[in-house]
């Protein structure tokens, strides 16, 4: 008999913190300075339609889900640096070129993450 009670409590508890209507996704790594972790799941989370995400530096935070979208990587002209450069961010902040503005793209760091980086020109570019 408590076995089935508390079967019926932790289903109780199971769906009140699981909030099936949120859809989409965390955003790439978030350039803030919140590198402590203030979440390990959506549970925390007390606005709707939020989701724990993480930081650039290590840490997560409660932010806006982004909605799904049809993505179509674009990638932009010329090549990554030969040899890695930029800050020592070892959290990926893009996927593809089209995460990145202008002509920045999407490259290795010498953390070996991907940054928005701009790209050297191709060896038919070169004069």
């Amino acid at each position: 008999m408590y076995y089935f009670l508390l079967l019926f409590v932790l289903s109780l508890v199971n769906i009140s913190s699981c909030d099936p209507d949120i859809t989409g996704s965390c955003p790439p790594s978030l350039p803030v300075d919140v590198c402590d972790e203030t979440c390990r799941s959506d549970i925390p989370c007390t606005k709707p339609k939020q989701m724990c995400c993480a930081t650039a530096c290590g840490g997560s935070i409660c932010v806006d889900a982004m909605t799904h979208r049809n993505k179509v990587d674009e990638v932009k002209p010329g090549l990554c640096p030969e040899k890695p450069r930029g800050p020592w961010i070892c959290t990926n902040m893009c996927t593809s070129d089209s995460d990145c503005r202008r002509v920045l793209k999407c490259c290795p760091n010498r953390c070996g993450a991907n940054t928005c980086q701009k790209p050297e020109a191709q060896p038919s570019d070169r004069k």
